[in-house]
């Protein structure tokens, strides 16, 4: 995967892509409910967090409001993206941080009580999967939890396919071109299963690793770090 091309495709996507994503991904706002009702620390803890893939900032936004002593770094590879997240987020002021780079290569620190990553990961082929597990655990602190809600395939190609055309007629009915979504899916994306994803995050040194949710090809799965 050439992750400058979709770089520079997010680069172009940001400006509306609040308004177009819960039209491109089901169940998009209560995947978010479901991210907070997982995070287990108390709600004045002083927690550090890392947004990956943060995007325009709105799930950083939302733990934020519910943990109103975290700090967070919302890291992502589109400019444009991290502009219109230090817009929306500029209420936060200096518990916010930003960077820019490609997380399938660049230091994005340590010291982490969460990790969350909504609809990135899936830029990175398996072994680039495994490498940023293994990385993400060595950048967390003990009894960290990471949550990664993000694209996946089934099981077995027979079930990849059936969720692949549900999926596609749930974004026909929210008015978008589904034939254009789904060849830039095909050209941007390398899904893996849930089951795949969960066996890496336990080989990298989670504990309790799992799927929390699932909804056809899209889940929210993570683990704990316990060293």
């Amino acid at each position: 995967m050439n992750l400058n091309y979709v770089r520079e495709e997010f680069e172009q996507r940001a400006f509306d892509y609040d308004s177009l994503i819960p039209r491109l991904i089901p169940h998009y706002r209560e995947q978010h409910d479901l991210i907070l009702q997982l995070i287990p620390f108390e709600t004045n803890a002083n927690i550090q967090i890392l947004d990956l893939g943060a995007g325009t900032g709105i799930l950083s936004a939302l733990i934020m409001q519910a943990f109103p002593q975290a700090k967070v770094l919302a890291f992502d590879m589109a400019e444009n993206m991290l502009k219109i997240c230090q817009t929306n987020l500029s209420a936060f002021g200096k518990r916010l941080t930003l960077q820019q780079g490609n997380f399938a290569e660049a230091d994005f620190g340590s010291g982490y009580d969460l990790v969350v990553s909504g609809l990135a990961i899936h830029h990175l082929d398996s072994a680039g999967k495994q490498q940023l597990f293994h990385q993400l655990f060595q950048s967390m602190n003990p009894e960290g939890i990471l949550l990664i809600r993000d694209i996946v395939t089934g099981a077995t190609p027979k079930l990849t396919e059936q969720y692949e055309k549900l999926w596609r007629q749930y974004m026909k009915a929210s008015g978008e071109d589904d034939a254009a979504w789904f060849q830039n899916y095909l050209k941007e994306d390398i899904p893996s299963s849930v089951e795949e994803q969960t066996k890496w995050l336990a080989e990298a040194g989670f504990a309790d690793a799992a799927c929390h949710w699932r909804y056809l090809n899209f889940a929210i799965f993570g683990g704990v770090v316990r060293k």
